[in-house]
């Protein structure tokens, strides 16, 4: 073997084991993003802070069913009430609603949107295309994928940073969802002089819905 040919197998060498590397690094970087957040389920328990110039205010999200179904109950200042998105609308609507599905009172269903997580059909074609077609409160939009980021948030009395994409509408708001294609949760709406924001998510407590009894849910 000529000395040409030992270089070059060294260098083969090389290179196979900086890609073995690189691979568990970014095999890593994924596992340690999902293990941010536990996985949800019933009496997962998720508290936004909404904030504006002279009022700040919290919603409350209880959920009873995340899979494959979606069924939570829901609490504001003014009132409660209870929202069920079907599995096609969880997988494949093209619609997302901010506050239609919020009304006091009331047992709202989903039809073809979703709330307080984006469809997964949504999340992947803004992680393909970057700039999309959606309904946004029942009303013809765009979204605009801005890239990556990471918010604080406390999870089971803990503070992380969880790992997020960025989103632009074409009504001057900016949104923040988990980045993850299972679980792309809401995580912070902005506009000007007003906010939404993810404050905390506790899994590790049972019992905790109100309203929602163990045999209200049939698909």
């Amino acid at each position: 073997m000529t000395v040409f040919e030992r270089r070059k197998m060294a260098l083969a060498s090389t290179l196979l084991w900086l890609t073995a590397v690189v691979l568990l690094i970014v095999s890593g970087v994924v596992l340690l993003a999902e293990s941010l957040i536990p996985e949800f389920g019933r009496d997962t328990v998720l508290i936004w802070k909404i904030e504006g110039p002279e009022y700040e205010k919290s919603f409350v999200a209880r959920i009873a069913v995340f899979n494959p179904d979606r069924f939570l109950e829901w609490e504001d200042e003014k009132g409660q009430g209870t929202v069920f998105m079907a599995e096609r609308d969880v997988l494949n609507a093209k619609g997302y609603e901010r506050s239609n599905l919020f009304i006091g009172g009331m047992d709202r269903k989903s039809n073809n949107a979703t709330t307080l997580w984006l469809s997964r059909r949504i999340f992947l074609e803004l992680k393909e295309k970057k700039n999309i077609s959606v309904n946004l409160n029942g009303i013809a939009a765009k979204f605009r994928y801005l890239g990556e980021d990471k918010i604080p948030v406390t999870v089971n009395r803990t503070v992380v940073e969880l790992p997020v994409i960025r989103i632009a509408d074409d009504r001057r708001g900016e949104w923040r969802f988990l980045d993850r294609a299972d679980n792309p949760l809401f995580v912070r709406y902005e506009t000007q002089n007003y906010s939404k924001t993810l404050a905390s998510v506790t899994t590790d407590r049972a019992n905790t819905l109100r309203w929602i009894k163990k045999d209200s849910y049939s698909r």
